[in-house]
């Protein structure tokens, strides 16, 4: 005999609501009409349900696989990383790198624009955008940069992703450069 087991269901088997991301799902294996069939439920649904004729009873976090997408784009951008940690601080040359970041950041269509303000009479341009990995509203300000401010801020933005970048290209290349070492000893 075969036995197939399904991934966990994206809603309830009963009252057809969907699972929120990490909710406790109620998972049970039912033979009907000589198939073992597997059944998803939330708590309220799980209660009323018969459980004698189940097979095998357990309990499972559901993950929403467009949760964790958004979580693992997050974990792998360095440049997104980037912008959330700039985009926090203060200092008008942060705010310039932030701000060249966002702009990165569209251009990659990671970032999709939603509006663009000006605010103070027009001494700074405040732009929002929703990170499509996440769906969050993201706020940046243009406070009328410098060609000079931006320049500076493009060669640290530079900077700070090679370095993010860096270890794993370092780590690759130390063990070549003493195996050639040796070799010339």
């Amino acid at each position: 005999m075969e036995i197939k087991i399904s991934k966990c269901a994206a809603r309830c088997g009963s009252c057809d609501m969907d699972f929120a991301h990490e909710q406790k799902v109620h998972s049970q294996i039912v033979l009907q009409e000589g198939v073992f069939t597997r059944c998803d439920y939330c708590a309220a649904c799980f209660e009323k349900v018969q459980t004698e004729e189940a097979f095998c009873v357990w309990n499972v976090l559901y993950s929403d696989p467009k949760v964790l997408e958004a979580e693992r784009q997050e974990v792998y951008s360095p440049l997104r990383r980037l912008f959330y940690d700039l985009a926090s601080m203060t200092g008008r040359p942060d705010l310039a790198e932030a701000y060249l970041a966002a702009q990165l950041l569209k251009r990659q269509k990671a970032f999709r624009q939603i509006k663009e303000s000006d605010e103070n009479d027009g001494a700074e341009r405040v732009t929002l955008f929703l990170d499509r990995a996440g769906n969050r509203l993201i706020e940046t300000r243009d406070l009328n940069f410098t060609y000079s401010e931006l320049d500076e801020a493009r060669i640290r933005l530079m900077a700070r992703l090679q370095e993010m970048e860096g270890p794993s290209r370092n780590a690759v290349e130390e063990p070549e450069s003493t195996a050639n070492e040796s070799q010339q000893v």
